[in-house]
């Protein structure tokens, strides 16, 4: 069974990893959403942890980013230290 704490590392974890990318990319909010085909408001949520990023989101925006949704979701667990 899956601990919920591990859950909710995991999810912070892909937040600070989403802003990181971001950050290291020097794009705004609004350049990432516009790319990524989704709102600013959600790319906010997102960066901020209030919403989780679906199969389908990390992959919009890992081609913003120029990687993989896998390697995002790869650099979200290293943040943590271990896999849930």
């Amino acid at each position: 069974m899956v601990d919920q704490k591990q859950l909710d590392l995991l999810a912070d974890a892909v937040a600070s990893e989403l802003k990181a990318r971001r950050d290291a990319a020097g794009l705004s909010k609004n350049e990432v959403a516009t790319r990524a085909g989704l709102a600013v408001s959600f790319v906010s949520y997102l960066e901020a942890g209030v919403r989780k990023p679906t199969v389908e989101t990390l992959a919009r925006l890992a081609a913003v980013y120029e990687t993989t949704a896998s390697q995002l979701l790869a650099s979200s667990e290293a943040r943590v230290g271990s896999p849930p």
